[in-house]
């Protein structure tokens, strides 16, 4: 089960993602959404496994920053992730970091 962990400049995404959870997680994303009055990046270092519906989620929280006018990065995204964001031609929609 995947887990969200926040800190003053990052929330990172915890553990193995499944996609029979991916509703689960939503909400607990949604959650951490509706608490954020600042910017924090998406760190997804500890993050195993990844599909559409994954970036699906990723998006959604890039879509929220946006709104808000925030820039924020996802750092240290795996090579399925970034390969899932290439296939979807999203790569100008993200800013991604590696920071290992």
């Amino acid at each position: 089960m995947l887990e969200l962990v926040e800190n003053d400049k990052e929330i990172s995404i915890l553990g193995l993602y499944k996609a029979s959870e991916l509703m689960r997680f939503d909400e607990k994303l949604t959650q951490c959404l509706i608490r954020l009055n600042v910017a924090k990046d998406l760190n997804l270092t500890s993050l195993e496994g990844s599909d559409s519906g994954l970036i699906a989620l990723l998006l959604s929280y890039q879509r929220f920053a946006n709104k808000k006018h925030w820039q924020v990065k996802l750092i240290n995204a795996s090579a399925g992730v970034k390969g899932l964001i290439e296939l979807s031609q999203l790569n100008d929609f993200f800013t991604l970091v590696d920071d290992k």
